[in-house]
């Protein structure tokens, strides 16, 4: 009896430690676990000189109202946002960093509040037909990054 019990909880251990191993070495690859694939795209757009004080405003009303923008994010397929200003050599310039997933809604078609607002400020302070999408190269995320978004895009089928 003694045996059998011995070969069950070995058997187990190894099992179980062959499955996380397996996971580990499935999880190191590249865009592992991803129902859809990850991109990152980084804009480069021109705002209106006379309207600085507009663009101060939509960079505070994200701090303001972080909750209710990080709602819009899921329906977007959107992991993460940043923009970037270069204040010394191109004022005039923004640079939007998007990591997203595939298959997102688009802001212009959301019946949410916040993308209605966000929208209302990129029309103003946009210049119309500026915008550029510089080429990604690559995309590096670390295991723990790709672990948690697979893991939420699974949650989310």
């Amino acid at each position: 009896m003694k045996v059998r019990i011995i070969i069950f909880i070995s058997g187990w251990l190894f099992g179980a430690a062959g499955f996380w191993a397996f996971q580990r070495l499935n999880a190191s690859s590249p865009s592992s676990g991803f129902i859809y694939p990850v991109t990152a795209h980084l804009y480069r757009m021109s705002i209106h000189q006379d309207k600085q004080a507009i663009f101060k405003d939509w960079v505070n009303w994200h701090s303001r109202e972080k909750e209710a923008i990080n709602a819009t994010m899921e329906r977007e397929k959107m992991y993460a946002e940043a923009v970037f200003r270069d204040t010394v050599n191109d004022p005039g310039v923004i640079y939007w960093l998007a990591i997203s997933g595939e298959g997102g809604k688009n802001y212009d078609i959301s019946p949410l509040p916040a993308d209605q607002k966000h929208k209302a400020y990129m029309k103003q302070i946009l210049v119309k037909g500026s915008g550029s999408v510089l080429k990604t190269e690559f995309l590096m995320l670390p295991p723990f990054a790709e672990s948690s978004i697979g893991i939420h895009q699974l949650q989310e089928k």
